[in-house]
Parts: structure tokens; sequence; C-alpha cells
């Protein structure tokens, strides 16, 4: 079973994100008080999430100490496998995402960080995108079922 170790949001894009200890989940819209909330191409796109092994094996390999919250996804797990969650279902209280595909890491995140080829090493390690089902909230600490 999976648990939220951190929720990580901004308000305005390009700005630096920061940490809350409870979100609200919008179906059709995404985390009120996100940058994106409302303001998305495609449903896939309504919340974002990162596997805190996959952050913690970038900094070990890279020799950085790297915050989860710099990676700019939006709810940092740990204990389950985000990968292999592609095109299935997770509930987390009412919550209920459909994990719809690898989130590549991109080149202003390279920037931003200043590590040369960083978009390499986080190929298919730097999160999923995911469609709000169900609205609700969630709070760091809360535990992630998968559905059958």
């Amino acid at each position: 079973m999976g648990k939220i170790e951190a929720i990580n949001i901004t308000n305005i894009s390009e700005k630096n994100t920061f940490y809350v200890n409870q979100a609200i989940l919008e179906k059709g819209k995404g985390i009120v008080n996100d940058r994106y909330y409302g303001n998305f191409k495609e449903k896939k796109e309504q919340v974002t999430l990162i596997n805190l092994e996959e952050i913690n094996n970038f900094n070990n390999q890279t020799k950085q100490n790297i915050d989860a919250k710099n990676f700019r996804r939006n709810i940092i797990i740990s204990g389950i496998n985000l990968n292999k969650l592609i095109n299935k279902k997770i509930i987390i209280n009412e919550v209920t995402l459909r994990i719809c595909e690898i989130c590549q890491p991109c080149k202003y995140l390279q920037d931003r960080l200043k590590i040369p080829g960083l978009v390499k090493m986080l190929l298919n390690k730097s999160g999923v995108r995911a469609e709000i089902l169900t609205s609700g909230s969630l709070s760091v600490g809360d535990y992630i079922k998968i559905q059958k």
C-alpha cells in the first residue's frame, strides 16, 4: 500500500512550488489553488504524482540533495511503483485517480535545477499524469489503494 509523503503546488506558473498539508481535488478541474486548476489541455494533465524512491535514487546517483518539491510534481508518494499503474485507478480517501501516462522530465526542470543531463537521467522515472475521476480531499500521510 502506498502513502502520500507530500503535496506540492504553486498558484503561479514558473514560480517556486510549496508544500501544503491538505489539498482539494475536483473532478474535471484539478487541484484547487494550483496553477493548472481548470487550465490544462487534456484530462490526463489534472494532477501529477512522483515516487519518493525515484527522487532519493536520483539524489544518491547525482550526489545531490534536491528537495522533492523541486521536481514540480503535485503528489509525492512512497510504497508503490507508479509506472506499473498506467491505465489503472488508485483511491485516496474519496478521491479516485486514473493514472494515464508517464510524465517525462523536461528541459525546463533541467535548466531550473542546473543539472546537465537531468532529462536523460530521469527518463521514465519522473512521475505520472492522472485524471481526477471523483472529487475530494487528501492529506499528507493518507494511504493509497490500488483499485482491483
